[in-house]
């Protein structure tokens, strides 16, 4: 008798969250708490972690970071404006040092665990001009996901290399390779492997859920292959998120 494939549901880059199933294309996950900053030159921006909790800050520009004491932190580029931080000690204060690559503009943070917690900490910056807002070439979510399939982007949307774990969780293993975006349509292009050799997994996508608050809520996801086994262990995973 074929055994019921098994139900997995993440938080992006929390690998031991509580699972809580969804059908990821029919319902909207909630969003996370966020917090947006006016950058004015004169005060550090508060940017609050929590140990075992990820806070993802969101720059207004491509950016490089430097770090007081990076030995207390651990952090990866979701993509050319987004950092995932997570706090290695249970108690840290410390700069944090950015410097726009487009304006030049250095901007000056304060990272510390006192500060009242949000997951999601998006940068305003009223003196740095603004790239112009690209129009949705693609009219829906399903001309995204054909955009995918062919690995052709469409104009309009710019394509960021990435290297993140979506998911560290038995059975699967998600791993990002770019991110795709314009406007309120993005999409992700991903490797999901298998985490348990010798064994044969099912893939169904509607079990997958991510939250992405910046990129909007999940509303497709399409793998190559739907199963995974010791010949075949792994397979590309293609997402589209909408906002």
């Amino acid at each position: 008798m074929r055994r019921a494939p098994r139900r997995v549901a993440v938080a992006l880059a929390l690998p031991c969250c509580a699972a809580v199933l969804f059908l990821a294309l029919l319902a909207c996950p909630p969003r996370a708490a966020s917090r947006e900053i006016a950058w004015d030159g004169r005060t550090y921006l508060p940017i609050a972690v929590r140990p075992g909790a990820d806070t993802r800050l969101v720059m207004p520009e491509e950016f490089d970071d430097a770090w007081e004491r990076d030995s207390e932190v651990a952090v990866a580029p979701l993509d050319a404006t987004t950092l995932i931080i997570r706090p290695r000690a249970a108690t840290i204060d410390q700069r944090l040092t950015l410097r726009g690559r487009r304006s030049g503009t250095i901007y000056l943070a304060r990272v510390s665990t006192s500060l009242p917690f949000t997951p999601l900490v998006v940068v305003r910056n009223p003196a740095t001009s603004a790239e112009p807002a690209l129009p949705d070439p693609a009219a829906s979510v399903v001309d995204v996901l054909r955009a995918l399939l062919r690995g052709v982007p469409p104009p309009g949307f710019r394509v960021d290399r990435s290297a993140t774990i979506l998911l560290d969780q038995p059975p699967y293993r998600l791993r990002a390779r770019e991110l795709w975006r314009s406007g309120r349509l993005a999409g992700i292009v991903a490797d999901l492997e298998s985490t348990v050799p010798g064994h044969a997994i099912q893939v169904v996508p509607a079990n997958i859920v991510l939250r992405v608050p910046e990129l909007g809520s999940l509303r497709a996801a399409a793998p190559d292959r739907f199963e995974l086994d010791p010949t075949s262990p792994s397979t590309r995973l293609l997402l589209v998120f909408a906002r």
